[in-house]
């Protein structure tokens, strides 16, 4: 599936916003793309998940790893596409855990999943949740970037989307806190 199509995917549905947003990150921008939004449409959902299982499908793939709301029904979905088990991690004061009943054995081999990075602290967490259950990580799907990616993560990653404009800043330095515009919620 080509960028274009996708980005005519996210755009149909909505899910690239515009505003005041602070990042899971800590950095704002003005332009944040809510999964969640996208999820509203199941088919175009699943359309894009499905991609970052195509791009996986010649791995030895026995989990596919996600973290919270949205990354929990990205891994479902591209788990199912690859027929493996799902797994799912949750965030808690700033560190991400497995939730209880999830558990990898020793030697799997995980995909990482998540919507969308601009610093990959999710990912490198995920990462990490699986190596230290002595499981192996395959690789790392992105559905999308804030602009370039140029974060080593130590493993495969395939980014479905590179968004551009989509610039963070931080607080400090934010135009739009020196403008006094509110945060979008």
């Amino acid at each position: 599936m080509s960028e274009q199509a996708i980005a005519e995917l996210i755009e149909k549905t909505e899910a690239l916003q515009t505003g005041h947003f602070q990042l899971a990150s800590g950095l704002h921008a003005s332009r944040f793309f809510r999964c969640i939004k996208l999820l509203r449409y199941p088919q175009a959902a699943e359309i894009i998940f499905a991609e970052i299982g195509r791009r996986f499908a010649n791995e030895n793939i026995d989990y596919v790893l996600g973290a919270n709301e949205a990354g929990s029904i990205l891994a479902f979905e591209v788990a199912k596409h690859l027929g493996v088990e799902v797994a799912i991690a949750r965030e808690k004061a700033g560190t991400y855990n497995l939730i209880e009943g999830f558990a990898f054995p020793v030697g799997a081999q995980v995909l990482v999943v998540d919507d969308i990075t601009t610093t990959g602290g999710t990912a490198k967490q995920l990462l990490a949740i699986a190596r230290q259950a002595n499981a192996e990580p395959v690789g790392v799907g992105l559905v999308a970037t804030k602009g370039l990616f140029n974060i080593d993560l130590s493993c495969r990653t395939e980014v479905l989307i590179s968004l551009q404009g989509m610039d963070a800043m931080s607080p400090e330095n934010c135009t739009l806190c020196q403008q006094q515009i509110p945060l979008t919620t």
